[in-house]
């Protein structure tokens, strides 16, 4: 037999489980974000290829010999400057990712690292 704490506790579990869906299925949508205009999405490229060359080289000191870990941290910061650029523009992180995707193309990634670093195990294990 289970003891008489049981049920109660259950229904208050999911009493709590149905309050939440509740609130989060009659919650309002956020607005969606407006459209970047063809200016700004060549100001977000220009802005994050400025910084490409600082994130490159931020990321080679802090990851020496480790190319795999160099190109994550580059990326960590791409992801951060697209998301401070994409909030303060109030557009979506599509717009500001298909700008630099559109950038790099154009330019054919020279001087971009558009190419993929091979997978290798790290050269050191701690």
């Amino acid at each position: 037999m289970k003891p008489a704490t049981d049920i109660p506790l259950f229904l208050l579990a999911a009493g709590c489980i149905a309050l939440v869906v509740g609130r989060a299925a009659t919650a309002p949508l956020p607005p969606p974000p407006r459209q970047a205009t063809p200016a700004e999405l060549v100001g977000f490229a220009a802005s994050v290829a400025g910084q490409e060359a600082e994130w490159r080289d931020k990321a080679a000191n802090d990851f020496p010999a480790d190319q795999w870990s160099q190109r994550d941290a580059f990326h960590g910061h791409e992801a951060g400057a697209v998301r401070d650029l994409a909030r303060s523009s109030g557009v979506s992180y599509e717009d500001v990712f298909r700008a630099i995707d559109r950038d790099i193309h154009r330019t054919r990634g020279v001087d971009r690292n558009a190419q993929v670093v091979p997978c290798k195990p790290r050269p050191v294990f701690d």
